[in-house]
């Protein structure tokens, strides 16, 4: 009986022991939260490679996060990101313009991108140039983006083409060029064009204000009134008579069929246009569009009227990275250290190339020169702007949506003659202005 009961107090006090030290037991420290992150970008076939491999390369490095890729075209971008924006279901980052930031900071009242400023700790700011952020990405005191690299014009071009007439590729040029240019590649061959020509709606955008901008050395509007004079804007719907008249570019409806993928015009591929306007950030993906004809790719200069008032064009924020007001407070974390890995880590950049432009960061720059992927046609692209000077260049409100609705409206009609360039401009200004000033009323 003493054994059976001594037996029976060991075991109770061996439970006892179990179970009392397991109620002591210092818990494990829990892993790092599992976070998804939706991240949002337009581009060509060399930008989403780049930003895919980067993610995956971030999800090596980082266990927990898991990146979902969400990218297309521009065309239509906007569009689809505001609806997602006004719906509260916008990825958790997403490639931002910085022309929109004014409209999105005044969203009926309500936040739809994050203030980035609350997630300082994660981002690196050493490496944006004093004053960058202040003009290009903080509005009513709030860091609504984070620039990723810096960009330009930019104008490519085929030598195998512009060969063929003994084109100076070192020459400062003006808009009345184009004419000369176009006039003696149509006599060696009436197939080829000069430029390979853009939709109405980027023709209003840019040469059409850049000849507007050179000619008077205004900004597109002041104080939300049209700063052109009637006179002046037929002048600029002339220029484009004669650009489509004398066939400078194939005909307009022909080239908005490539609206957003300009180097997929098979005029381009095959070697029968000469100039192509692009950015830094797109150069890549024009010359890589040129198959056989790669090795003839170089940059020429932006064209500068005689006499220009102002060059117009000018080296802007490139690309820029939002993170939207609905992402939960770690995804936003995680959110801002993926964007600042993008920025500033070294090997990011290298697998960024220069999908985004030129990288913000020096350090990025530095590797990717080291690496031989700092291509000679950007660092000859920048020379070339940096020489023309900083220009007024857009703003913001030629990007309104109904502004650039009429713009590309006039042009098509110009176009098409269905309108005198007298009869475009006098519509263009009256309508411009009506819209200008319901936005001005809209701001009180």
């Amino acid at each position: 009986m003493k054994t059976r009961a001594f037996a029976l107090c060991l075991v109770l006090v061996l439970v006892g022991t179990l179970v009392f030290g397991a109620g002591t037991k210092e818990s494990a420290p829990a892993g790092p939260q599992s976070v998804t992150l939706r991240f949002g970008w337009w581009g060509g076939d060399s930008r989403h490679e780049a930003y895919i491999a980067a993610a995956q390369r971030y999800m090596e490095l980082n266990p927990n996060i898991k990146i979902v890729s969400e990218y297309g075209g521009w065309d239509g971008y906007r569009e689809k990101l505001y609806t997602q924006l006004a719906g509260g279901n916008a990825p958790h980052i997403f490639q931002n313009h910085f022309t929109w930031l004014g409209e999105q900071s005044a969203w009926s009242g309500k936040a739809v991108v994050k203030d980035l400023k609350q997630y300082g700790q994660y981002l690196d700011m050493s490496i944006f140039p004093q004053g960058f952020l202040e003009s290009n990405v903080i509005y009513n005191e709030q860091l609504l983006a984070l620039p990723s690299s810096v960009n330009t014009d930019a104008l490519i071009v085929n030598k195998a083409v512009l060969d063929k007439i003994g084109f100076d590729y070192e020459q400062n040029w003006s808009f009345e060029d184009f004419f000369a240019f176009s006039a003696e590649l149509r006599k060696v061959d009436p197939s080829l064009y000069f430029e390979n020509g853009m939709a109405a709606s980027d023709i209003h955008m840019y040469w059409f204000l850049a000849y507007l901008v050179q000619k008077t050395g205004l900004p597109y509007a002041t104080d939300y009134q049209l700063s052109y004079d009637e006179a002046t804007v037929t002048e600029a719907f002339r220029f484009l008579k004669r650009y489509f008249d004398e066939k400078v570019v194939e005909p307009l409806g022909t080239l908005e069929l490539y609206t957003g993928n300009y180097p997929q015009n098979p005029k381009w591929v095959g070697g029968q246009t000469g100039v192509m306007f692009g950015m830094l950030s797109t150069l890549e993906n024009y010359v890589n569009a040129m198959g056989d004809y790669k090795k003839d790719a170089t940059v020429i200069r932006l064209p500068i009227l005689e006499g220009a008032k102002d060059p117009y064009f000018q080296t802007k924020v490139g690309q820029i990275f939002s993170i939207a007001a609905s992402a939960t407070e770690a995804e936003a974390i995680e959110a801002a250290k993926f964007i600042n890995w993008m920025n500033t880590d070294i090997e990011a950049g290298i697998l960024l190339k220069l999908s985004r432009g030129i990288p913000v960061s020096e350090a990025q720059n530095k590797a990717l020169s080291d690496a031989g992927l700092l291509s000679p046609l950007v660092v000859k692209a920048m020379q070339y702007a940096n020489e023309a000077g900083e220009g007024i260049g857009q703003g913001t409100l030629i990007r309104n949506n109904e502004i650039a609705r009429i713009g590309a409206d006039m042009i098509s009609s110009v176009a098409f003659g269905r309108s005198t360039p007298e009869e475009a401009a006098q519509s263009y200004v009256k309508l411009v202005n009506r819209k200008l000033g319901e936005l001005k009323a809209a701001q009180k």
